[in-house]
């Protein structure tokens, strides 16, 4: 990727990210919208920015969470981890979702995913335990 290319990501990322500090959910999505639409043409490129990526697809997803579009914000955590499996914060985010929406297994298996990638990973044990138990309590009923 040329060094151009590569200066642009980095750019329109960085306009998602203020527009997001700045509660422009919207804007925030049109820019991260550009930069998803920008790596969806060079996909085969051996040198994709694929962490820059998985960022951009994680922060769109909050933004949908936020927006409670929890499909299209578990769908965007889903690209972010085919990206960077090694990112712990998408499979933190796509098993809060699953735990809010009842699915206690999958929120189980993500949460679980983002503590073996960060095992410091606090709010990620916290949600866990909490999905267990009620999971537990489900499966009791």
């Amino acid at each position: 990727m040329s060094e151009h290319r590569r200066q642009v990501f980095a750019e329109v990322y960085e306009r998602a990210k203020v527009l997001q500090a700045k509660k422009c959910h919207d804007g925030a999505i049109k820019e991260l919208n550009k930069l998803i639409e920008l790596a969806e043409k060079i996909k085969n490129e051996d040198d994709l920015p694929k962490v820059l990526i998985a960022r951009a697809w994680n922060d769109r997803g909050h933004l949908k969470y936020l927006q409670v579009d929890f499909y299209g914000a578990v769908a965007d955590f889903s690209q972010a981890i085919l990206l960077d499996n090694e990112f712990a914060v998408p499979f933190y985010n796509r098993g809060q979702i699953h735990y809010r929406m009842g699915i206690y297994k999958d929120a189980v298996e993500d949460l679980r995913e983002a503590i073996r990638i960060n095992p410091s990973f606090e709010d990620a044990k916290i949600y866990l335990h909490q999905a267990i138990q009620d999971w537990n309590n489900t499966l009791a009923n």
